[in-house]
C-alpha cells in the first residue's frame, strides 16, 4: 500500500512513486518488494524535515521551523509538501510566503482531478490570507 500511495489521495504526494515503474528483484512474504540499486527518494527524505518543522512551528520556535522547512525544500524542491510547509512557516514569521505557495499551487496542476481540486482550494485559501 505504501508503494501504491492509495491513502495519500494523489500519486503526486507519494514519496515512493518512482518505484512504481520498476520491477522488484524479489518479494518477501507477498508484501515486501525488494529493489536492488541506488534510488533517489527526495520526498521521503524531506518528510522528516517537514514533521520537525511542524513541531517547531507548533511550539513557536520559528527559526528552527524555518531551518527544517528549508531543509525539506532543499531535499525535494519540486514537491508540494515542502513548499507548503515553507509557506506556513514564512507566514507565521510575517515574511513573504507567496513564492512557496505559488510553487505548491503549480504542482497541484499535475494531480489527479479530485486531488487537484482539494489542494488547489487549500493553497488558494493560504494565498488569500496573505492579502489580508
Amino acid at each position: 500500500s505504501d508503494l501504491a500511495g492509495e491513502e495519500l489521495g494523489s500519486n503526486v504526494l507519494n514519496p515512493y512513486r518512482n518505484f512504481q515503474r520498476l520491477h522488484p528483484s524479489a518479494f518477501i512474504e507477498d508484501g515486501v518488494f525488494v529493489f536492488d540499486g541506488r534510488f533517489e527518494v527526495p520526498l521521503a527524505s524531506a518528510l522528516g524535515h517537514i514533521q520537525r518543522s511542524q513541531i517547531s512551528l507548533d511550539h513557536q520556535q520559528f527559526e528552527d521551523a524555518l531551518a527544517e522547512a528549508q531543509a525539506a525544500v532543499n531535499a525535494a524542491p519540486n514537491d508540494m509538501q515542502p513548499q507548503i510547509m515553507l509557506g506556513d512557516v514564512l507566514t507565521a514569521m510575517h515574511r513573504n510566503a507567496r513564492p512557496a505557495y505559488e510553487k505548491a499551487l503549480a504542482i497541484t496542476q499535475t494531480m489527479e482531478p479530485e486531488a487537484k481540486a482539494i489542494w488547489t482550494t487549500t493553497i488558494q485559501q493560504k494565498l488569500a490570507h496573505l492579502q489580508q
